[in-house]
């Protein structure tokens, strides 16, 4: 939710010094406030807001769109992906077949999701394979999202796993997983066995046709693996609802999903440039034209 006193100080075509003057306070205060910073920054903001009103300013808001991407909207896919994170991090949880395993092809929003899972539970940690890694680098990765540390060893990454996850269940969610080599795979199967730490891998779905060849790796995929869906206009309007405080039509969705062709992150930048074609024309609904445009 923006600020109602930048929203203020902004229509009113003020700098941040000019309002801290006519309110009557430091610039830094001001700025606080705006950034809800401050202590008691609500009653402050509406007091000041109330003082530039009466010296005279208008107390309106600019209407346009405001887009909050952080936002996760729960789609069936999204609700069995955190489903199988919590069943592998519950600490009294069985860690028979702990390794997880969610697919979909790019955009189906897998990563977004990964990472809001690791903000919200601070047991769970988050990796982003990068291709090329060796087993050594992917280890030290591992540790330092687990314990904040990178031993320089094979040895010594073992050693602080085992330790980190001795009295605490930790969940290690792996992304791009379906760029890892066999024989990381095969690492990380005896790393979730000889530290008791569960993994849940993301990525394509080339990721379950290479684990299927080795009966090891096989054996030890939790059931359900999560299937990232394409969007549905459904998933369209639920994500303007919770990102934008906007009620959009079904309508609309479906030729917002049709232009992101089901993808979620093409759905969330055309979310961004509706919000500035919105600002650009003072506009808090989604019209024709801003369709078209996203069209051109």
């Amino acid at each position: 939710m923006e600020s109602i006193l930048r929203n203020c100080i902004e229509a009113n075509r003020l700098s941040m010094q000019e309002a801290a003057r006519l309110v009557g306070v430091d610039k830094s205060q001001i700025v606080k406030i705006c950034q809800k910073n401050y202590p008691n920054w609500q009653e402050k903001e509406t007091e000041y807001v109330e003082r530039l009103k009466q010296a005279g300013y208008k107390n309106s808001i600019p209407q346009h769109i405001a887009i909050d991407t952080d936002v996760l909207v729960l789609t069936p896919s999204v609700s069995r992906f955190q489903s199988l994170a919590d069943d592998l991090s519950a600490p009294d949880g069985t860690m028979s077949s702990s390794i997880g395993m969610a697919i979909g092809t790019a955009e189906r929003g897998k990563t977004h999701s990964a990472k809001w899972y690791v903000q919200n539970n601070p047991n769970a940690s988050y990796v982003l394979f990068v291709d090329g890694s060796t087993k050594v680098q992917l280890l030290r990765d591992i540790c330092d999202a687990v314990a904040h540390t990178r031993p320089y060893s094979f040895g010594g990454c073992l050693t602080t796993l085992e330790e980190s996850c001795k009295y605490t269940r930790r969940l290690i969610i792996i992304d791009e997983a379906d760029k890892l080599p066999i024989g990381h795979l095969e690492m990380l199967r005896g790393i979730n066995e000889r530290c008791q730490l569960p993994i849940l891998l993301v990525g394509e779905e080339g990721l379950k046709t290479k684990t299927d060849r080795v009966p090891r790796l096989r054996s030890r995929i939790r059931n359900p693996i999560v299937l990232f869906d394409r969007a549905q206009a459904v998933d369209v309007a639920a994500y303007y609802r919770e990102a934008a405080h906007i009620d959009i039509t079904m309508e609309t969705a479906t030729r917002l999903v049709q232009h992101a062709q089901g993808g979620f992150r093409s759905i969330v930048n055309d979310s961004i440039a509706i919000a500035k074609m919105s600002k650009a024309s003072s506009l808090d609904t989604i019209t024709d034209n801003m369709l078209e445009k996203l069209s051109a």
